[in-house]
């Protein structure tokens, strides 16, 4: 199992599968690696695809101060990897948490990003976003995880998923916590919590020069497409894309897998 010591002063946890130009992907709020397996099996047999569990998820170490976690110590964290696999540059690929760490990244280690993706993003924290974190991390205060996913299912799913795919719904919230062989802490999820209310990149956005593609769905509630257009209008060339219907939710990447993968795999392939 690989881990690379960082200068950032944490162990992180990593997989690297396929073959191909290299492919990051970094994942959301408390959740690890593992979440992107519906994209590493797309992905694997056209890029090098290297998939992380940030700190204070999954095997990463998990600093016990949530004020010591912001979106740029863990951009700082996404390039520290890039230099110890010894990866020069890289397509990036975030998603909700991951692409505003992905923002960082791209900001402040330019030259190790070859491409950017960010799903479900956004610029600034309004008051607005403080207020859905809030009611996130009231369930982890108390330690009571199962009822934070069963609340958070309802920002980041779509009705059509709870309704309609109980089976599936059931086996998600089991497996964040109880079947999770490496179970969310409260320092982590704190930690995440305190980046995600504390990101602002949006005066800065306009120094990313890369290929990007900016990404949301149109139920998705927990990030909901203003703040995607916002960080759009922010980028010079930068390309939106709205997923539709009914499953088009913060998680569309895993209940429209298929449609998701196939878009971005497509963008990415056009960029030559």
């Amino acid at each position: 199992m690989p881990f690379a010591s960082l200068p950032t002063g944490i162990d992180m946890y990593y997989e690297i599968e396929g073959s191909g130009d290299p492919l990051l992907l970094i994942m959301g709020t408390a959740a690890d690696h593992s979440t992107w397996a519906g994209q590493v099996a797309a992905y694997r047999d056209h890029y090098t695809v290297i998939a992380y569990d940030a700190r204070g998820t999954g095997q990463s170490t998990r600093p016990p101060d949530p004020r010591s976690y912001s979106m740029e110590i863990l951009g700082d964290d996404a390039a520290a990897l890039l230099d110890h696999i010894g990866v020069d540059r890289a397509h990036v690929s975030g998603l909700s948490l991951g692409s505003a760490t992905a923002q960082e990244l791209t900001i402040n280690h330019p030259a190790k990003v070859a491409s950017v993706q960010l799903h479900c993003t956004w610029g600034r924290s309004d008051e607005w976003f403080i207020r859905m974190i809030d009611t996130n991390e009231l369930p982890v205060l108390h330690g009571d995880y199962a009822m934070y996913i069963r609340t958070a299912l309802l920002w980041v799913a779509s009705p059509q998923f709870i309704n309609e795919r109980p089976d599936e719904v059931e086996a998600f919230e089991r497996g964040f916590v109880f079947e999770n062989p490496n179970p969310p802490s409260k320092e982590g999820m704190m930690g995440h919590f305190h980046a995600d209310r504390t990101h602002d990149t949006l005066d800065r956005l306009h120094r990313i020069s890369v290929p990007t593609l900016i990404t949301s769905g149109e139920v998705d509630w927990q990030v909901p497409t203003r703040y995607g257009l916002e960080v759009q209008r922010r980028i010079p060339g930068s390309t939106m894309h709205v997923f539709t219907g009914p499953a088009s939710s913060h998680i569309a990447f895993y209940e429209m897998v298929d449609e998701w993968n196939a878009f971005t795999l497509g963008w990415l392939k056009r960029l030559g």
